[in-house]
């Protein structure tokens, strides 16, 4: 079995873990502008609802996990916090015990390091089952829309429920969530659904992966073989009914030309899901290198839905170029 904990061959693992620095920097950024600062309450909060165990190796060094992203991120603004009166309370939760214990390991770890840090930060790393902790979790902050929220969700498989995602989606608060659809765990497990809709026999491991399935897609959302309606199906009750707004980095596989997850991040706000858009079509760039049409040929490419009062546009461009395997041309059409 593949050591999930290891990165050094895992390009996609890479990817996402600059992407979700690069979007919290923003965020902090957003969130602690003086513009901003004239009407929050100073008080915000962060979510990692699969923290995992708080760092990975690659080439035998170690990287941070997304926790640790997050306190590295704020420590690197704490004056900004500091003179700003602002705290931010970080929830981190991890259902395996081996991990979790590295986990709080790391962070108290830090935090010692980076004492400064209790001026502004609050840490609370729980063990358990996110489905079950974020009770807790939301019962413990303001809600209100003067307390920004991001919500990091990124599962290895289907463990989070819809319901877990839907009671976040619900808050008051302005909110921000990276959302780690693995598309090809709903591949897989989407077969065995449809065997069961054709009557077929299930065994009991077919039924429980039936059961995981719906309970991450919900019950009403129907079982079809297009990637993108899946997904559509799945962001429009979720995330659209609600006002808000999706934009989608497509991760590959390292080895085939075929999307592995896509790294969705949703906010009511349009302007910031363009600002997203814009990271998104420049980690492109720098990943896949400069094409003909530029960083806007990329954006195109992007899984992006805008929701608008009760108007909501889909847009999903396949691009036309491919890389070549010629000598003298990087592109085709």
């Amino acid at each position: 079995m593949a050591n999930l904990w290891d990165i050094t061959n895992r390009p996609s693992t890479k990817t996402k873990l600059e992407l979700i620095r690069k979007i919290f920097h923003m965020w902090l950024t957003v969130w602690t502008s003086p513009n901003q600062q004239s009407w929050i309450d100073k008080e915000l909060y962060v979510i990692d609802l699969f923290a995992g165990k708080g760092s990975y190796t690659n080439s035998g060094y170690k990287v941070s996990g997304s926790s640790l992203i997050f306190l590295e991120e704020i420590n690197s603004v704490y004056e900004r916090l500091a003179e700003s009166k602002i705290k931010i309370k970080l929830f981190s939760i991890e259902k395996n015990r081996n991990n979790w214990n590295e986990l709080n390991d790391s962070i108290n770890k830090f935090i010692k390091a980076n004492s400064k840090l209790n001026e502004v930060v609050k840490c609370e790393v729980l063990n358990g089952d996110c489905n079950v902790e974020i009770d807790k979790v939301l019962s413990s902050i303001k809600n209100t829309p003067k307390n920004p929220l991001f919500v990091l969700v990124d599962p290895t498989g289907l463990q989070i429920k819809r319901p877990t995602v839907e009671k976040i989606v619900n808050l008051h608060n302005r909110k921000d969530i990276m959302f780690n659809y693995i598309l090809e765990g709903i591949r897989r497990t989407a077969g065995v659904a449809n065997k069961k809709n054709q009557g077929k026999n299930l065994s009991i491991k077919e039924i429980k992966t039936v059961k995981t399935l719906m309970e991450f897609l919900g019950e009403d959302v129907n079982i079809i073989k297009d990637d993108i309606k899946l997904l559509m199906n799945y962001v429009e009750p979720v995330f659209l009914a609600k006002n808000i707004s999706v934009v989608g980095y497509d991760v590959s596989y390292p080895n085939r030309n075929d999307t592995l997850y896509y790294l969705l991040f949703a906010s009511r706000k349009v302007s910031i899901t363009n600002i997203v858009k814009d990271i998104y079509a420049r980690q492109k760039e720098n990943t896949y290198g400069k094409q003909l049409f530029g960083k806007e040929g990329y954006m195109k490419s992007l899984f992006t839905v805008q929701s608008s009062g009760d108007k909501v546009v889909f847009i999903k461009r396949k691009s036309l170029l491919y890389r070549t395997k010629v000598e003298y041309g990087d592109w085709t059409i």
